[in-house]
C-alpha cells in the first residue's frame, strides 16, 4: 500500500521560505549597489552611456552608487532594511549626519541607529523619513537659534507667533505664563480658545510616538486653569510638583510655584525630583527626563541647544 507524502507546507515552513528570499532580495541589491560603484570608479566620464546601457536613467543610477559608495552601510548589511528605497534614504541620512556633525562622529551617531534599533532590518521607507525629518528639523532649529543669537535686538522680542510661522518643532516645552496670561485664560468660556489663543499645540513634536512633556511653572491658586491649558495643548495631565514645606500640617500654597507636568507620545515614567521652582532647575530636570528639542517659554535663558520666547 502506498502512502502519499503531503506536499502543503506549515505556516513555519512558508516564514521560512519567504525569509530566505527576502534575504537573496537584500544580497542582490547590495550586489548591484556594489558592482553599479565599481564600474562608475573605473569607467571615468561614462555615466550617460552606461545608464543607457543598463536601461536606467541616470538618477537611479546615481542613487545605486549612493548606496554602493557608503561604507557605513556597506559594512552593516545584516542589520539594513532589505528595500532599495530605504537604503538610498540611509545613504541619503548618513551624509547629513557627515555634513552636521563632521566625518567620524556623523560615522557615529548613524551606526548609533542601529545598535538602539531605531532602524532594523524590518524598517519601511517612511520610518526613515520620519528620521530624516527630525534631522532637519534638528537643522533648522540650529539656523534660527543662530540668526536670533546674531541680532542682539531680536533677543528680548522672539514672539510665539514667529516660532510658530517658522515650523519649529519640540518634544520638551517649558511655560512660565505671566498673572495676566492666566486670567486671561481664565475667562476663555472653551478650553480650546486657549490653544487658539497661544498655539502651543502647533509646536508639537512631528513624531507622535516619542515621548513628550510640557512643564507648567504657576501659582498654586492657577493649577486649575494650568490643567484646562495642558489640555488645550493637547498633553495629558500626568502630576504636580510642590515645594517641601518647612512646616508640618496643611499649609496654604496658593501664592507659592508649583509644576506641572503634562505629556503625550510614548509613556515614560520617572521618580526624579526638582530642586527648586529657579529656571536652571527646571531645564535641569527637563532634560533628565524630556526629549530634545527643547523650548522655553516666558523668560530669558542661555541655555546650549535650548530656544526661548517670550511674549
Amino acid at each position: 500500500m502506498n502512502t502519499q507524502i503531503s506536499n502543503i507546507m506549515s505556516l513555519d515552513d512558508h516564514v521560512i521560505k519567504i525569509n530566505l528570499a527576502k534575504n537573496k532580495v537584500k544580497n542582490s541589491i547590495f550586489e548591484m549597489a556594489e558592482a553599479i560603484t565599481n564600474a562608475l570608479n573605473q569607467l571615468e566620464n561614462s555615466q550617460v552611456e552606461l545608464a543607457q546601457k543598463l536601461g536606467m536613467s541616470r538618477g537611479t543610477l546615481s542613487k545605486w552608487h549612493s548606496i554602493g559608495s557608503n561604507n557605513n552601510i556597506m559594512e552593516i548589511k545584516e542589520l539594513a532594511p532589505p528595500s532599495f528605497d530605504s537604503l538610498y534614504q540611509l545613504s541619503v541620512l548618513d551624509n547629513q549626519y557627515h555634513k552636521y556633525y563632521g566625518e567620524e562622529e556623523g560615522g557615529k551617531e548613524f551606526v548609533k541607529l542601529f545598535k538602539n534599533k531605531i532602524v532594523t532590518a524590518s524598517s519601511q521607507r517612511n520610518d526613515i523619513n520620519k528620521i530624516i525629518k527630525l534631522h532637519k528639523q534638528k537643522l533648522h532649529s540650529r539656523n534660527i537659534e543662530t540668526k536670533v543669537l546674531d541680532h542682539p535686538k531680536f533677543n528680548s522680542e522672539i514672539k510665539l507667533e514667529i516660532l510658530v510661522k517658522s515650523k519649529l518643532h519640540f518634544n520638551t516645552i517649558i511655560i512660565f505664563p505671566s498673572d495676566n496670561q492666566i486670567n486671561k485664560w481664565k475667562n476663555f468660556s472653551l478650553q480650546g480658545n486657549i490653544n487658539f489663543d497661544y498655539p502651543i499645540r502647533s509646536l508639537e513634536g512631528i513624531n507622535k510616538n516619542i515621548f513628550q512633556q510640557c512643564l507648567m511653572k504657576v501659582k498654586a491658586k492657577y493649577i486649575d486653569i494650568s490643567i484646562n491649558c495642558l489640555n488645550s495643548w493637547g498633553y495629558k495631565y500626568e502630576k504636580i510638583m510642590v515645594p517641601k514645606q518647612p512646616r508640618s500640617g496643611l499649609v496654604d500654597l496658593s501664592s507659592e510655584f508649583v509644576v506641572l507636568a503634562g505629556t503625550k507620545g510614548f509613556f515614560k515614567n520617572n521618580r526624579l525630583t526638582i530642586k527648586s521652582d529657579k529656571s536652571a532647575d527646571l531645564i535641569d530636570y527637563a532634560k533628565k527626563t524630556g526629549n530634545e528639542p527643547f523650548l522655553f517659554i516666558g523668560e530669558v535663558i542661555n541655555e546650549k541647544n535650548w530656544m526661548y520666547c517670550i511674549n
